[in-house]
């Protein structure tokens, strides 16, 4: 390989904004940072940095419409799966990253706009209210925010106005999917992720 010059697949992981082979995914990053630290899609954060809620904005190169309505998720996508199910239902799991791994849900935000300086910002309660990252081992956990077009016509699923994500239990939050919303809504406009650990 020449000097300055990178191979394709390394290429378009350093453009990709989500981690390696996860989906969905996006090349576009999403601005975002908690009180002590800015997010670096792949660098790891304390736990300790990640105790409440984002904030979230808009890149200067990313293409939105500041008058389009807005949905923001973050995701585990390294659950050890022991910790939410038997070897009876492993075949219903949601797959995460790694081997043996599944999702959990920690925040997913609806009606966000675009407000001053590029913030996400909105009036309406949380689908499920942001919940920090506790990572109990010591193996890295990969937590992914992503920014969604939320159409004018958009229906939330039945769970989410039956208020079923806003319990922050086991059984609302793990083995969540991302499917029914891309279905619905397409890719995600942007996206970034972080590491993180139990020391």
């Amino acid at each position: 390989m020449k000097y300055g010059i990178l191979h394709p697949l390394v290429a378009a992981a350093a453009l990709a904004q989500t981690p390696p082979e996860s989906h969905p995914s996006t090349r576009s990053n999403l601005g975002a940072s908690f009180e002590n630290v800015t997010v670096t899609p792949g660098v790891w954060i304390s736990p300790d940095d990640v105790g409440s809620q984002p904030i979230v904005y808009a890149r200067k190169k990313l293409e939105i419409e500041h008058h389009n309505t807005y949905m923001i998720f973050m995701l585990d996508l390294n659950i050890p799966d022991s910790d939410v199910t038997t070897l009876a239902y492993y075949s219903s799991l949601v797959p995460g990253l790694a081997v043996n791994t599944t999702t959990r849900l920690h925040w997913w935000g609806g009606n966000y706009t675009i407000g001053k300086h590029g913030l996400f910002v909105n009036s309406s309660e949380a689908v499920a209210e942001y919940t920090a990252p506790r990572p109990r081992d010591s193996t890295n956990h990969t937590y992914t925010l992503y920014l969604f077009e939320q159409p004018r016509d958009y229906v939330f699923p039945k769970a989410a106005l039956e208020g079923t994500y806003y319990s922050q239990t086991a059984e609302a939050r793990f083995n969540f999917t991302l499917a029914p919303i891309v279905k619905e809504v397409g890719e995600p406009v942007a996206a970034t992720y972080f590491l993180s650990n139990n020391p």
